[in-house]
């Protein structure tokens, strides 16, 4: 005879065998004492609770389990009033919530609402209501709010597979974006889960188990290490824009453990027992015919929950209740094929961590930091915190150094997201007087345009072509070297020290750096002039305040020299979403940050480290979120805040560089510091600033000497932040100017702006000048030199050959005049300017047969030579503009030509290019492609081609505006 204790401890001991959690009677009879206390306690706070579930179903749906337990309770008859508004309410439920999925339409359902299913729906509990209709309330089981692992075994007719795949149905319903799915089944080779290829975020599963699995640890250690912390203990606890792109991994396990040797159970049960904080939950699907392999058992799994055998308690109760409960809905093929088909179809709503979220875009908050030491800002968050993943330069508080950064990451990883999070964090953060950007999107990046009215930015580079990039960071090594220069001469060691000593010379802002793609740094670079540049910037800039932030899809670039020695100073390295093969041949993160590396999948998903690749110093995390509006609105504030402030002397612009785009003569930064002069600038002012050097806005010019008459003509831009392609005519033999090749347009955007500078140069009274207009009436071109004259000015426009011949004739009798005058009576004259535009179509001017066949000048030519050959030293100046070297050779001779000081060559043949240069340069102007337009300058006396990209005429509309635009500024002068 058994005692009842010996025969339930035996029951007890073959439960635990198969997964089953046993229930003593003892404990069913406190359980049902309990309910029905609970019932007579508190059935006068629940004759509400139909309305209650009516207004929260769809807004607090992990509520709901609460609410159905409660439900459960018999109704008396005053309640009628409320049945309906409990059928409407499990009407309203949420889809995932839906007690019975057979039912559910999934063609026509959206996938929109994403729940954390802290419970799950398992089956559904009919109820009789007081007016004498049933319905079905959801069964709910704990589910994330446990640390369980759950198990699945047959029990009487139950098929527990197919409650299996309810169950990752109904996972995959509740969570479509957030969850991830590893099936396992080794012993049937996937047959269990045939819809496994229709799961949207899925693991693969290769034939080593245990490497899956090891994956898997290895996967939460990182979330454990990413996200966790003392005060966020579970992943479900992490801030949803910042764990948005994280998902929850459920590991289901089919026929356990049927297949799964010794070290995939041991690992399977280290994950059950480790890993629920990070979002890893084992789900065991039992075959109780098999045994454990040696040494292993179910017991092994510490926290089991039998999801069959808990449901003898709920049944058991729910007799009590007149409810019953169902489990067993059955899926068919249709089902679940409709259910993916539709799944497939959602488009997941993409969350992002807003910029302001990180950093505050209050006016009073900002620029309140110090550069002294160092910079540093939020570009995203980790963890439980929204702003403690950061970017920094400079010194920090512990001694540390982080002198350069660079950044890793393939197309579509979120780099842009970066990229402006770093820069507007830094802007909100520190005034223009504190930091300063140069800004150099590479290829045909245009990431940086919209700061060019940011007053932070220098320099704003766009579509840069690699001579374009090196010419910046060129600029940089010479602002370092003034820096440590001017350091080395107040005796103080570096910026740090440079600030302690009171900023004795002015406040030096701190100078970042950030290249978009700066492989272009290396590229038609045979001689290694941009890789000695990054390598004197990595080595020595932080000294002077001067940072660089660099970015590619990889680390390394194509063509670099010197690699090992410029990463040795690349202190903060950043990587997002990298190919796996990029991942594992990486040599600036170790071990660990390879490991954060793999699991960036998402756009703005990223891993700084800010101790050159030290493991140690890894911080993962995800970059905030500023879109195109938003950015542009702060920075239009961050120019108003800007305008306001004390210091301010002029307004800002930044120096636009655009590498496809034909630079305008109004975004001449030189030409703009002479226009901010309330009135015409004297003779000492122009020579001061002439003598001022290129990087302070001056021309840099020393030879300016005002008995000279010196005129300045600007051309265009040099490929180079300062330099801006200029022309100076001066009273020296031969100072005349041929514009040459094959594009009218920027033929006629120098001449037409060459035409307008006139007036810029002299007052009235001091030049006079005539044009030539040679283009095609009706083309157009036609009447772009007459829009580029002032009114009231000396200048007189001819089209009429014969008006020209006489107004040469007019001139050729001043240039004899002049030569029977003193020297000092010949510098108070007025110059004299002769534009010859499209100078191919004065066929008049060309040479004809004489009386023995030789081609010989015509009268007007005749003057015309003779007034290029002596006429500059007199004040008498040509500016011929022509299609080919050619044309000019029917008029001039070679010696006339060769003679000409100042040539300006754009694409021609390889002929005209050294029959007018003396180097065929000329001919390779445009290899890359029509656009942008380039330009050579070539001082006759220094034979140093010089490249540019020349003003352009676009159309005589865009053409008036402009030219009337520049005449509006100088009308204050008059």
């Amino acid at each position: 005879m058994f005692t009842q204790k010996e025969i339930e401890k035996s029951l007890e001991a073959k439960s635990g065998k198969n997964g089953e959690a046993y229930v003593s009677w003892d404990a069913l009879k406190e359980q049902a004492v309990s309910a029905n206390r609970t019932f007579c306690d508190t059935k006068g706070q629940w004759l509400t609770s139909y309305d209650e579930l009516a207004n929260c179903a769809s807004s607090h749906a992990e509520s709901l389990p609460q609410y159905c337990d409660d439900l459960l309770i018999r109704l008396s008859e005053q309640e009628l009033a409320s049945c309906a508004s409990l059928r409407y309410a499990l009407e309203a439920l949420p889809v995932p919530l839906q007690a019975e999925l057979c039912k559910v339409d999934w063609s026509g359902y959206t996938f929109d609402e994403q729940l954390m299913p802290y419970d799950v729906v398992v089956g559904y509990q009919g109820l009789a209501l007081p007016d004498g209709r049933k319905v079905n309330i959801p069964a709910m089981m704990p589910f994330l709010s446990t640390s369980n692992c759950f198990v699945i075994g047959n029990r009487g007719n139950d098929d527990a597979i197919n409650e299996v795949h309810k169950l990752v149905i109904r996972l995959n319903a509740t969570m479509p974006y957030t969850s991830q799915f590893s099936l396992l089944d080794p012993a049937n080779g996937g047959k269990s889960f045939l819809y496994n290829k229709n799961i949207p975020y899925k693991r693969m599963i290769e034939k080593d188990i245990c490497k899956v699995l090891e994956e898997i640890e290895d996967d939460a250690l990182r979330i454990r290490q990413t996200f966790l912390d003392q005060t966020t203990q579970r992943l479900h606890d992490v801030d949803e824009t910042i764990r948005s792109n994280e998902r929850f991994e459920f590991i289901v396990a089919a026929n356990f453990p049927s297949g799964y040797d010794r070290r995939a159970i041991e690992l399977l049960a280290s994950i059950a027992n480790n890993a629920t904080d990070t979002g890893k939950y084992v789900i065991l699907h039992l075959d109780n015919e098999q045994n454990y392999p040696n040494g292993t058992s179910l017991d092994m799994f510490k926290s089991r929950y039998n999801v069959v055998a808990q449901r003898q308690v709920v049944d058991q109760l729910s007799t009590t209740n007149d409810s019953e409960t169902n489990y067993s809905e059955k899926l068919t093929d249709d089902v679940i094929t409709r259910f993916f088909d539709s799944l497939s179809q959602a488009k997941p709503q993409e969350r992002k961590l807003a910029f302001t979220d990180v950093v505050s875009t209050v006016n009073a908050d900002m620029w309140q930091g110090d550069a002294s030491n160092e910079l540093r800002s939020a570009i995203g968050g980790s963890g439980s915190k929204m702003n403690d993943l950061e970017i920094w330069f400079g010194e920090s508080k512990d001694g540390r150094s982080s002198s350069h950064g660079m950044l890793g990451a393939t197309t579509g990883a979120g780099k842009s997201y970066l990229y402006h999070a770093f820069i507007m964090g830094l802007a909100c953060q520190y005034s223009p007087e504190e930091l300063e950007f140069y800004l150099i999107d590479g290829k045909q990046g245009v990431e940086f345009q919209s700061y060019s009215d940011l007053p932070h930015a220098k320099v704003v580079s766009l579509k840069t072509s690699p001579q374009l990039a090196r010419s910046v960071v060129d600029e940089l090594t010479q602002e370092m070297e003034r820096r440590n220069e001017l350091f080395q001469r107040l005796g103080v060691t570096n910026f740090g020290g440079y600030r302690e000593a009171g900023s004795p010379e002015g406040k030096l802002p701190r100078i970042m750096l950030i290249v978009d793609e700066y492989q272009v740094l290396f590229e038609d670079d045979r001689d290694g002039v941009g890789s000695e540049l990054m390598y004197k910037l990595a080595a020595q800039a932080r000294s002077a305040g001067i940072h660089m932030f660099v970015g590619s899809q990889r680390f390394g670039a194509p063509g670099m020299q010197k690699q090992q020695h410029i990463f040795g100073n690349i202190h903060l390295r950043v990587g997002m979403k990298m190919t796996s093969a990029d991942v594992t041949s990486l040599q600036e993160f170790g071990h660990n940050g390879k490991r954060l590396l793999r699991a960036c999948k998402e756009p703005g998903q990223a891993v700084v480290n800010d101790g050159a690749g030290d493991d140690e110093r890894n911080v993962a995390g995800r970059v905030a979120f500023l879109d195109n509006d938003s950015r542009s609105a702060l920075i239009q504030q961050l120019a108003q805040k800007w305008q306001q402030h004390k210091a301010l002397d002029c307004l800002h612009k930044a120096i636009l560089l655009d590498g496809s785009g034909q630079p305008e003569l109004r975004h001449n930064p030189q030409l703009a510091q002479l226009l901010n002069h309330a009135s015409r600038p004297s003779e000492q002012a122009w020579t001061q600033f002439a003598n001022t050097s290129p990087h302070l806005g001056g021309l840099g010019e020393k030879e300016w000497y005002t008995v000279e008459s010196p005129a300045v003509f600007w051309l265009g831009q040099e490929l180079n932040i300062h330099g801006h392609a200029n022309v100076i005519l001066r009273r020296r033999p031969h100072e005349h100017i041929l514009i040459t090749g094959e594009s009218n347009e920027a033929r006629l955007g120098m001449m037409s702006a060459a035409l307008a500078q006139l007036s810029l140069n002299f007052s009235p009274d001091r030049y006079e000048a005539v044009v030539y207009e040679r283009s095609i009436k009706g083309s157009p071109w036609h009447g772009a030199m007459s829009c580029s004259v002032p009114q009231q000015s000396a200048v007189t426009v001819l089209e009429k050959a014969r008006e020209f011949e006489e107004k040469i004739t007019e001139v050729h009798e001043t240039l004899e005049q002049r030569r029977g005058l003193y020297e000092d009576e010949v510098g108070e004259l007025p110059s004299i300017f002769i534009f010859c535009n499209d100078f191919q179509r004065a066929t008049e001017l060309q040479m004809k047969a004489g009386k023995f066949g030789v081609n010989e000048p015509s009268d007007t030519a005749k003057k015309l030579i003779q007034i290029l050959d002596a006429g500059a030293e007199f004040g008498i100046h040509l500016v011929i503009a022509s299609d080919s070297v050619r044309a000019l050779q029917k008029v001039f001779n070679r010696h006339d030509i060769d003679n000409v000081r100042h040539k300006v060559a754009l694409q021609m043949s390889e002929d005209d290019s050294f029959s007018l240069l003396k180097v065929r340069s000329a001919s390779q102007l445009q290899v890359d492609g029509k656009n942008p337009v380039n330009a050579l300058y070539v001082d006759h006396t220094q034979n140093r081609p010089n490249h540019f990209k020349p003003y352009f005429f676009n159309d005589i509309d865009d053409h008036k505006a402009k030219m009337d635009h520049l005449f509006n500024r100088m009308s204050d002068w008059e």
